[in-house]
């Protein structure tokens, strides 16, 4: 059985790193992990999040020319999180939603953690 991205307990960092090196880790992240530009937003939960790169959810988006496509993939893999890691997974999408509400005036090794485990969540996991 795989352990989850919920399960982990946050490392500080061993070092200081600087913006640089914190725009290269996070694009690194993006990449590996297919995010694209597009953000999805849902007004009814108050939901938000990158698509996949050249995803169904992307294109709906972009042929909509609307960020509220009516289906949230939060609430969904909410749903589908187990029961006894469900407090972790809401207190992952609480994070992002404070810390990407306005995209950050600049980042912190903890930021981008936060951000790469609320993606791998909610994309490379399975249910």
């Amino acid at each position: 059985m795989s352990s989850s991205v919920l399960e982990k307990d946050y490392v500080d960092a061993d070092r200081p790193y600087s913006k640089k090196e914190l725009q290269f880790i996070r694009a690194s992240n993006r990449r590996a992990l297919r995010l694209g530009k597009v953000r999805a937003e849902h007004s009814k939960c108050g939901h938000f999040y990158l698509t996949k790169y050249n995803g169904r959810k992307e294109k709906e988006i972009l042929e909509s020319k609307c960020n509220d496509t009516g289906n949230c993939s939060v609430c969904w893999k909410l749903s589908k999180t187990p029961r006894h890691l469900r407090r972790a997974a809401n207190n992952l999408v609480d994070y992002y939603v404070q810390q990407f509400g306005n995209e950050p005036e600049y980042f912190t090794y903890e930021i981008v953690e936060g951000e790469t485990d609320f993606y791998t969540w909610l994309y490379a996991e399975q249910v």
